[in-house]
């Protein structure tokens, strides 16, 4: 109980600090949080126990070295709550399409006609992208529970590894061209370019890189067992269509919402979806008149969760902790010398763009830290370097984090929904991530001999 009561006052008041700045309620937000970072240590385990730890110790000793007053140290928890909120949210979510029996149908609508475990990869593929557009993070546990009947077939290893394949490469591929993405908005703001200067490059490339993904797991699916069976004849077209468009609305209506608070309370694209959450499914159950079920189901799975958070908040609120330190002490100040070092070669500092985000997400670095601590690193050379090729490496190689950094929001939860590791995850995956860095990187240069030389 003291936990599901904790974690509740911490999210509730971060919401009420974020709608109502005011100095004391950010001291209490910092409070709640070191007294949800000190009881999750009890209960969190493995290695988000140990990272964890280690990035609070590696925090207090910067947090000494600058030597702040000690009343300060409460205020330095902050920067990942807007990730937890959401982790604190989404059971909302998951009720909403459980009770609208939108996984069933959706499972239903990728079977259809489908009789291979490739097939069916492609068609998950292409629905992770598309709803990715929409839904943005809700797309992983909506899809993840929509093709678990259909691969129950496989051994358990096969499965996981088929799922971090196809939903995280999928999602992170449809982040790199989506107008409503934050780490595409905020380089279009560092770059001074337009949305529709880089959106055909980065969509072409995804294109590429789709295809070779699709390549590479129809010569590997050849040695799995043909899983998926036909529809069943008793399935109802008609009820699968009915479902689909009300996702679709559903869809729709989200987005259009969150875009509306969004631009109304100026405080970021997440905090408003963390916002909407809520108010939205309680409308939309009530639309499809299941509200009453929907009580029912969400608030005892929202419990359950929240008393599950320990492993995120021992994690995320280390981690934020750690690089709020590394802001204040300009830690990082070598590599800014450095960068202005090679700024008369693009094509390094295009490699360095990629190496510098592969190594800061293996480090807990959420990526629009890393992009927000770039930018600043590269303020003093970022305009005489060649703009365009610019924007696609830190488009490319921020939204490349999303299929393998373990700290990052979708690895978090795939490898919550699977109940593994996320390091396993990020095994699995970062040599495609490396892959399609390389990708941008062969991109920019080509554009930089074409048009910069």
């Amino acid at each position: 109980m003291i936990y599901l009561l904790i974690f509740t006052l911490l999210i509730s008041l971060y919401i009420v600090h974020q709608l109502f700045p005011a100095p004391i309620l950010s001291y209490l937000v910092g409070l709640l949080a070191a007294a949800s970072l000190t009881i999750s240590f009890k209960k969190a385990s493995g290695l988000y126990l140990k990272t964890g730890a280690m990035f609070l110790l590696i925090g207090l000793v910067l947090f000494f070295w600058s030597e702040q007053p000690l009343h300060t140290l409460f205020l330095h928890f902050h920067s990942m709550l807007g990730l937890l909120s959401l982790f604190f949210m989404l059971p909302f979510i998951h009720s909403l399409i459980h009770v609208g029996h939108f996984d069933t149908q959706l499972n239903k609508l990728l079977t259809l006609h489908t009789t291979s475990t490739n097939q069916l990869y492609r068609k998950s593929s292409f629905v992770t992208h598309v709803l990715g557009m929409f839904l943005n993070i809700a797309t992983i546990p909506l899809l993840y529970t929509s093709l678990k009947p259909s691969l129950n077939a496989l051994q358990e290893q096969v499965k996981q590894h088929l799922y971090t394949r196809n939903l995280l490469r999928s999602y992170a591929l449809c982040l790199s061209w989506s107008p409503v993405e934050v780490l595409v908005s905020v380089t279009i703001d560092a770059t001074k370019l337009k949305y529709y200067q880089i959106a055909p490059v980065t969509f072409c490339l995804m294109v590429l890189v789709l295809l070779a993904d699709w390549l590479l797991f129809s010569r590997q699916s050849k040695r799995l067992p043909h899983i998926i069976q036909p529809a069943e004849a008793h399935s109802n077209p008609h009820r699968i269509k009915r479902k689909t468009l009300q996702l679709a609305f559903m869809l729709l209506s989200f987005m259009t919402v969150v875009s509306l608070v969004d631009a109304w309370i100026g405080k970021g694209y997440l905090f408003a979806v963390v916002l909407t959450i809520i108010p939205f499914a309680l409308l939309f159950s009530s639309i499809i008149k299941k509200r009453k079920q929907y009580v029912a189901v969400s608030i005892p799975h929202w419990k359950e969760r929240t008393r599950q958070l320990s492993n995120y908040m021992c994690l995320f609120l280390s981690a934020g902790f750690f690089v709020d330190m590394l802001l204040v002490t300009n830690s990082l100040q070598p590599i800014q010398a450095f960068i202005v070092s090679i700024s008369d070669h693009a094509i390094w500092v295009y490699g360095v763009i990629g190496l510098y985000f592969l190594i800061t997400a293996l480090c807990g670095f959420h990526p629009l830290v890393s992009l927000a601590l770039l930018v600043s690193l590269m303020a003093p050379v970022i305009h005489e370097l060649p703009a365009l090729p610019i924007a696609i490496m830190l488009i490319i190689a921020g939204t490349s984090t999303v299929m393998f950094s373990p700290y990052n929001v979708s690895v978090s939860l795939l490898a919550d929904l699977m109940k593994v590791n996320p390091y396993r995850i990020t095994r699995w995956n970062i040599w495609f991530a490396g892959f399609y860095i390389s990708m941008g990187i062969a991109c920019a240069t080509i554009i930089t001999v074409i048009f910069y030389s």
